[in-house]
């Protein structure tokens, strides 16, 4: 919840794509240190400290998800864009237990691979933020164009 609630508030001033790569790199920060941590003594606590955090770094970008993949997708194919990114992350609820089962230290090393990953690839997407919203893939693709003649 704390996560959820501070996405909603910082989405407005930051814009959807510096969340959305903050939020994966917080997770990435916190599931790299706690891979390391040794599983005994003031490490146990400190692991699940990192835990903690780096499932916080996730619900931030989960909360995010589904509000930068409405704006970042024309009118015409929302509800394909939300059926499909529903469609991811169960693919990956249903993947967690195999890994999680694993050793502790490769399941937060998969994790935070996931979150380097998903990071750069925000890097490649649109930011929304004050941005009008498409009905049409046309429209987002003239807006498109426009923007990588300026780069």
């Amino acid at each position: 919840m704390p996560a959820y609630l501070l996405t909603t508030i910082l989405i407005d001033r930051f814009g959807r794509k510096p969340l959305g790569v903050g939020t994966q790199w917080f997770n990435v920060i916190f599931c790299l240190t706690g891979s390391v941590m040794g599983s005994q003594g003031k490490w146990k606590v400190m692991r699940t400290v990192c835990g903690v955090l780096g499932i916080f770094g996730m619900a931030g970008t989960y909360n995010l998800l589904y509000v930068y993949a409405m704006e970042l997708f024309p009118t015409v194919v929302w509800s394909a864009a939300i059926g499909c990114a529903r469609q991811a992350g169960q693919i990956g609820s249903i993947l967690v237990p195999f890994v999680v089962v694993n050793d502790v230290g490769l399941s937060f090393m998969v994790f935070g691979a996931c979150g380097i990953v998903g990071g750069i690839l925000v890097f490649f997407l649109l930011e929304t933020l004050n941005k009008p919203l498409y009905n049409t893939m046309n429209g987002m693709e003239e807006e498109t164009n426009k923007f990588s003649m300026l780069v």
